[in-house]
């Protein structure tokens, strides 16, 4: 019937919206952090000599700030920084270009066995969420029968990670990790993106 008809047609809807999220995270949002990093001061990724350099961008939404965590190994010695920016304003218009940058250090009792925590969360080998959206879709049993659930999450944090290890980069995003980990709890992947988060902010209290 026609009722019946509007339910499949909102599914199909919500299945394109998520994907069409989820695939928007790996293009648009690492693609404006490198004007972020040359404001800031940071060496291109490809070439820093650091052994270790993990950076995580966090999502600005609707304000004109942001931040970016920082933690870099070279030479054997650790450091750590947080940056918190805003983007000039013109004509009512957010711009690409900074003002009024803070740098805040950060320090580890142990930044061994912090990396370690990371790197046993995989954060150098965690999909991005666009090539694992089909775990993030649950079968449901209705009155009209089965059906899928998709959950799509328009507000919340997004992180763009980039790392390199090494000779190699690594980089991917997320969105509101704890929200798809409390409705995914089987889906180990979304679990840790989560995890990464929380671990860093345990440890610098951030």
């Amino acid at each position: 019937n026609g009722s019946y008809d509007m339910t499949s047609f909102k599914s199909i809807i919500l299945l394109t919206c998520i994907s069409t999220h989820l695939l928007g995270q790996t293009t648009d949002p690492l693609t404006s952090n490198n004007s972020i990093e040359k404001q800031l001061n940071f060496p291109d990724l490809k070439t820093t000599d650091s052994e270790i350099d993990l950076r995580i961008f966090l999502d600005r939404g609707i304000t004109n700030g942001g931040h970016v965590i920082q933690i870099v190994k070279r030479n054997s010695k650790w450091t750590g920084a947080k940056y918190d920016y805003l983007l000039k304003m013109k004509k009512g218009t957010v711009t690409n270009n900074i003002t009024k940058p803070t740098k805040t250090e950060l320090k580890s009792n142990n930044w061994d066995s912090l990396w370690i925590k990371l790197e046993n969360l995989d954060i150098t080998t965690l999909p991005d969420p666009a090539d694992i959206k089909d775990k993030l879709i649950k079968e449901v049993t209705t009155k009209r029968g089965k059906g899928y659930e998709v959950l799509m999450v328009n507000d919340g944090s997004s992180y763009d990670l980039a790392i390199k290890k090494g000779v190699n980069i690594f980089t991917y995003s997320f969105h509101s990790p704890w929200t798809y980990s409390q409705k995914y709890p089987d889906v180990e992947e979304v679990k840790k993106y989560s995890d990464i988060i929380s671990t860093l902010e345990n440890e610098f209290h951030i």
